[in-house]
């Protein structure tokens, strides 16, 4: 059961990724849609292994530092080798790091971290019947709970 979790979720996070790109750009590449896939693995793995009392920009916050992890680790790759197409170029964007990173895209991988919690919770507890009902802290209180089953 795990590993059909783990595909499940691997494929909803690549095609997710890809659309969204593909929807704002027009491209994508495949290895931008395993970096989606990889990152709601990781972050249903981290929401697996946290309490639910964790507050949710936390969550947003560790999985915005995830995806821009990897936006630098590719970028890079990208930029000093010819193993990798450059993909994208943020040296016109304020707060850039080597054209690579920058920290509106890591506010927007903020919010989309938290989209994918979301639907990485969706995903266990209404297709693969965990138990738990996903709910959500915002500052202390609970301010999302999903419906139960």
């Amino acid at each position: 059961m795990k590993i059909n979790k783990s595909i499940l979720l691997f494929l909803v996070g690549y095609c997710t990724y890809i659309s969204i790109e593909v929807t704002y750009r027009n491209i994508s590449y495949p290895i931008m849609g395993i970096c989606g896939g990889l990152a709601i693995l990781l972050l249903d793995k981290i929401n697996d292994n946290i309490s639910w009392n964790v507050d949710l920009c936390l969550q947003g916050l560790c999985g915005s530092a995830l995806i821009t992890f990897f936006e630098l680790i590719i970028g890079e790759i990208a930029l000093h080798t010819s193993l990798l197409p450059v993909m994208w170029d943020y040296s016109n964007v304020p707060l850039n790091f080597d054209g690579v990173i920058c920290l509106p895209f890591s506010i927007v991988w903020f919010f989309l971290s938290i989209l994918a919690i979301f639907l990485a919770d969706a995903i266990n507890y209404y297709v693969l019947d965990e138990p738990q009902v996903p709910y959500y802290n915002l500052f202390g209180k609970t301010v999302i709970k999903f419906k139960e089953k």
